[in-house]
């Protein structure tokens, strides 16, 4: 049995591998956003967007996360990256 120490440590290892992800999303985002001024192209790409919450719907299953979490938590990171293009 583990104790309350090591799946604490665990946790934090989990935390920081999330944020260094976000930032590499949001240096993505950037560079998309880069891309799209390049061409012309907007932001927003609802489309895209679809697709992707479909995705998280699927693998939200497949991990047995409730759904309606994981699409709250993606429209906040998507709605930040937006910003991120600008």
């Amino acid at each position: 049995m583990q104790t309350l120490v090591t799946l604490r440590a665990q946790i934090d290892q989990i935390d920081s591998d999330i944020i260094e992800k976000l930032a590499l999303r949001q240096q993505l985002s950037r560079e998309i956003g880069e891309i799209k001024l390049e061409q012309g192209m907007e932001i927003i790409d609802p489309p895209r967007e679809k697709e992707l919450y479909a995705l998280y719907e699927k693998l939200s299953c497949e991990y047995k996360l409730e759904p309606g979490f994981v699409k709250m938590l993606f429209k906040l990171i998507i709605d930040y990256c937006r910003k991120v293009q600008k």
